[in-house]
């Protein structure tokens, strides 16, 4: 069965630890993760004993984080879980890109099997396999990895299924995702695809100022350089598509 699935990969990760002690990487890793579970908790919270957490409680989506990548899946292609899958993909996106980490990502509609097992023997060793795999996984890295921007673009493949399904997909789509051109490594050129949202609505002159400083500012944080070339095209490229919500379409 195909699933959905929402892939992320965090960029500037690997300057992240190469510059952090241990004790910092551990802090940052795990406000990634309170992201990730505010994204499937929907805003949704509980009491803690050491605090409110979210209520992941209601969730149907499956996650797992490895290193810079984080991956969303449904356990199959119900309207349910396409309209979950929407949404906490649209929240971890926009968190990501506006406040926390900033991440490229792709929607994909594919197959996806995951595989858990732990063993621990008696000398201390380990044997954990906490692992994914299938062509859907394969064709959403592909689509991320090719992308030269913080954001999130939603793939043919899922655009498909929409239409198979009789939906309208500028209407169905509005609230989560927009058209435009994306930038792509190496010049390579496609039309204008459906992009998730990073803006509700539309931005005035402050809020663009304020948000675009705020996107820069999370490429630099936790010590990660700017002044590379490549980072700063990713920088403009993702201010550029900030830009584009001075309309409200």
């Amino acid at each position: 069965m195909k699933k959905f699935i929402a892939y992320f990969d965090y960029l500037g990760f690997k300057q992240f630890i190469d510059n952090n002690d241990l004790d910092y990487q551990r802090k940052i890793v795990g406000n990634n993760f309170r992201d990730i579970e505010s994204a499937l908790g929907q805003g949704n919270s509980k009491e803690a004993p050491h605090g409110v957490i979210a209520d992941l409680s209601n969730s149907r989506i499956n996650c797992i984080n490895f290193s810079d990548t984080v991956v969303f899946w449904t356990n199959d292609d119900t309207e349910a879980s396409l309209m979950e899958i929407l949404e906490v993909a649209y929240k971890f996106n926009w968190q990501a890109i506006d406040f926390f980490f900033p991440a490229r990502g792709s929607l994909v509609y594919g197959e996806i099997v995951y595989v858990d097992f732990k063993q621990k023997n008696g000398a201390g060793g380990l044997y954990n396999i906490n692992s994914v795999f299938g062509k859907g996984l394969v064709r959403a890295h592909e689509k991320a990895e090719k992308q030269h921007w913080a954001g999130t673009v939603i793939d043919d493949s899922f655009i498909d299924e929409l239409v198979n399904r009789g939906y309208d997909i500028d209407t169905f789509l509005k609230p989560y995702a927009k058209k435009f051109k994306v930038p792509y490594k190496n010049g390579l050129e496609i039309p204008d695809e459906f992009v998730m949202r990073i803006i509700k609505g539309q931005i005035n002159d402050e809020a663009f100022k304020n948000y675009g400083n705020g996107i820069r500012e999370n490429f630099a944080n936790h010590n990660k350089s700017i002044d590379n070339q490549d980072v700063k095209e990713k920088i403009e490229n993702t201010i550029n598509f900030l830009a584009s919500f001075y309309n409200n379409d």
